[in-house]
């Protein structure tokens, strides 16, 4: 029902309440995004594990990682990287709902853990492939929009998490 009452630039803070809701149907009733946790640790390692792999990505396709569409802030760096990372959050917040939540400890062999999050799992353009393939699909359909060769972004759609298996 939320979705529905989206307006363009979000003026009554629609997508801050649907957020509130997800991450407390995920983490519990009492959870809060901004508060410190091992929770909210886990999300934001995960969540600039893939930022930084899409901004790298990005800078290959010779795109400015600072030049966003919806994020345009002048003391961010990765505007564009933060727009293209929203699509690969909900990978992020699985992993850590199902991983940390066996134990709740923010370890270092966790925080490494975070890194397998690359060679995980995504469908892409109907393909099952490793996030590494889905954001370079990604990047590639932003290019070809800017060049007006594609109206459609190669966006990515979660699975259940698995590490990407090669043959």
């Amino acid at each position: 029902d939320l979705v529905k009452a989206v307006k363009s630039g979000d003026s009554q803070n629609i997508e801050g309440k649907a957020a509130a809701f997800y991450f407390k149907s995920l983490f519990g009733k009492d959870f809060k995004r901004r508060t410190e946790n091992n929770i909210n640790a886990s999300l934001n390692y995960g969540y600039s594990i893939v930022r930084s792999y899409i901004a790298r990505t990005l800078s290959v396709y010779g795109l400015e990682p600072c030049l966003g569409i919806n994020h345009k802030s002048e003391l961010n760096n990765f505007n564009l990287a933060d727009d293209l990372l929203e699509p690969f959050r909900p990978l992020v917040d699985l992993y850590t709902a199902t991983r940390l939540g066996r134990t709740g400890v923010f370890t270092t062999a966790y925080r490494a853990s975070l890194f397998t999050l690359l060679n995980m799992d995504m469908l892409s353009n109907g393909d099952k492939c490793t996030i590494n393939i889905a954001v370079e699909r990604l990047v590639q359909s932003l290019v070809a929009c800017y060049k007006k060769k594609q109206t459609a972004l190669c966006l990515p759609v979660l699975m259940e998490l698995q590490y990407h298996s090669y043959e």
